[in-house]
């Protein structure tokens, strides 16, 4: 037992030892990570503040510096490049009652290189095939429906013939035969009625056999007097009631002759149909060129088109566009709100998604005066179509491509540059907060120019190199601004002495430049970073003035390089001056 305590003693000891060795080592471990945790808050707290402090200050105030350099107004919107000479091959296949729509059973691959007359799409045609056999039965009835009335225009005329040439002469000769027979039947009565009369008178014949003579005699006259009437009522009425008859018989079977040809050729002509829109189904190649498919992205009002297999196509719908790649250009929708400033012959720079290092000149030839159709389902904005031809298209650029089209509304060389958050209304007029020492500020009457969504031109007020303050508005208590007259304090801007825009309503002051100015919403400048400014301004009085190097908005079109173009929902940033 005596020997066991000094063992269990020493191996408490060292379990003692080696947790207290592992807490220690803890314990460093949470000390470097929070000595690296100072560190690197404190190099971002001092990169934080050293930037914001780069240039003068006053009293947090931030400051740009005026420089010269090209100023730039673009609108850039986004397009789609397309061939401005497209050969589009549509479906020729007529619509029927039966059938609206067809299927495509087979294309061709998509960006082969074809020939004229080459096959480029072949069309379900089997309902059309089905079409045509039933034409082809009821042509056939149309045809013996033709025969028949043919027949019986024939057996009309040759009834009529028969009629005047044979039936009537006959009847005619029947009768007079009968005139004939009747004269000498009333001769033979009358000269027997004269000799009974006179053996009469002698005694000899009684007068029951003289009064029966006599009455022969008038039954002869009758019988000639109903062949004569016979004749007369078959030439001057029954002939003329059956040449009538006939000549209504014949004028039926012409009409029913003409209802039957003009059936036989209706019926001809809807088979012709069917086997050329059975033709049709076979779509080949008008000319030669490059197979692009026209597929169609759909909206929630219209569903899209996919040219493939199964696909259904309907009447004059373009399949496949077969474009010129010797003259491409960019179909453009511009906001309506730049689209005033856009004219037809301005000059565009076009940059493609696919290639970054390609930039290419353009020229836009056409605006259009009407909005495009507006989706009940998206956005209520309107936008104009226009389209920038491309100059000298290089042989990659397909149809297709997404492109960034900046067009160059305006442009002013060596101009002197502000931003237009440093420029403050004031009655009529516009002024800025120029730092003249460390500490103080003075107002400047500026005369603006041209200004885009990022900077203004001025044109007399401010020099390059001065700093001009971002927040003009925060120093309008601290300087003494000139006394407004009377007919200019209820302008709109910062006044002394009261909030801005208070008083009496009255006419509308000055606005910022890209205030409240919708049509440079999206506008570009091309800009070049230039160097930060960290030198603080000299004293009120002397004429020493910090090194700058000329900030350059140049607007690069070259091939090689591509300008810096800042994105349209980018806050103004100062560029080349002071923090």
């Amino acid at each position: 037992m005596a020997s066991m305590k000094p063992s269990l003693l020493n191996t408490l000891l060292s379990r003692g030892s080696l947790t207290a060795r592992r807490q220690s080592m803890r314990g460093g471990y949470f000390a470097k990570a929070a000595i690296v945790c100072l560190v690197i808050v404190g190099a971002a707290g001092y990169y934080y503040f050293g930037m914001a402090k780069k240039g003068p200050s006053l009293h947090g105030a931030t400051f740009h510096e005026v420089t010269k350099g090209d100023f730039v107004h673009d609108v850039v919107e986004k397009g789609e490049v397309e061939s401005a000479r497209n050969v589009d091959v549509m479906s020729l296949v007529r619509s029927s009652r039966e059938v609206n729509s067809f299927e495509i059973l087979w294309v061709i691959e998509e960006g082969k290189q074809v020939e004229a007359g080459d096959v480029l799409v072949r069309l379900d045609s089997s309902a059309l095939e089905e079409e045509a056999k039933l034409q082809r039965l009821d042509l056939s009835g149309s045809i013996a429906g033709l025969a028949k009335a043919q027949n019986e225009l024939e057996a009309a005329q040759i009834a009529m013939t028969e009629y005047v040439d044979g039936l009537f002469v006959q009847e005619l000769r029947e009768i007079d035969a009968e005139i004939t027979f009747a004269k000498e039947t009333l001769r033979r009565a009358e000269e027997y009625y004269a000799y009974s009369s006179r053996l009469a008178a002698k005694g000899f014949v009684t007068s029951l056999q003289l009064e029966g003579d006599r009455f022969a005699v008038d039954k002869a006259k009758i019988e000639l007097e109903n062949a004569t009437h016979k004749r007369g009522v078959l030439i001057n009425q029954t002939k003329e009631k059956k040449i009538k008859e006939l000549e209504s018989a014949i004028g039926v079977a012409t009409a029913d002759l003409e209802s039957a040809k003009e059936r036989n050729s209706i019926e001809q002509k809807r088979l012709d149909f069917f086997l050329e829109q059975i033709k049709n189904c076979t779509i080949t190649a008008p000319a030669a060129g490059q197979v692009v498919y026209a597929n169609e992205r759909g909206n929630r009002e219209a569903s899209e088109f996919i040219v493939e297999p199964g696909t259904s196509v309907r009447e004059r719908q373009t399949i496949i566009r077969l474009p010129d790649y010797s003259a491409m250009q960019v179909h453009v929708l511009i906001n309506e709100s730049r689209v005033a400033m856009v004219q037809a012959g301005m000059r565009a720079t076009i940059s493609l998604d696919a290639f970054d290092d390609v930039k290419l000149e353009g020229t836009v030839t056409k605006v259009n005066e009407y909005p495009e159709p507006i989706s009940r389902f998206g956005a209520q904005v309107k936008r104009y179509a226009a389209v920038v031809s491309i100059d000298g298209s290089p042989r990659q650029i397909k149809p297709g491509l997404t492109a960034n089209v900046a067009i160059h509304v305006e442009k002013e060389d060596n101009a002197t540059l502000i931003p237009v958050q440093a420029v403050l209304p004031y009655g009529d007029d516009y002024y800025c907060m120029v730092q003249v020492s460390p500490e103080e500020v003075e107002p400047r009457k500026v005369d603006l120019g041209s200004n885009n969504s990022r900077f203004v031109v001025v044109r007399n007020g401010v020099s390059p190199g001065d700093f001009v303050s971002l927040s003009p508005r925060d120093l309008v208590e601290q300087v003494e601004m000139p006394e407004l007259p009377p007919e200019q304090l209820n302008s709109k801007g910062p006044q002394k002495g009261g909030a801005p825009g208070e008083g009496k309503p009255g006419r509308r002051g000055p606005q910022s430049p890209g205030e409240g100015d919708d049509s440079q919403a999206d506008t570009k400048l091309v800009e070049r970073p230039s160097r930060d400014i960290s030198a603080d301004v000299p004293p009120k009085g002397s004429d020493k003035r910090p090194e700058v190097t000329e900030t350059s908005f140049t607007q690069e079109t070259t091939i090689e390089k591509d300008p810096v173009r800042i994105a349209e929902d980018q806050p103004p940033q100062p560029a080349g001056g002071a923090q």
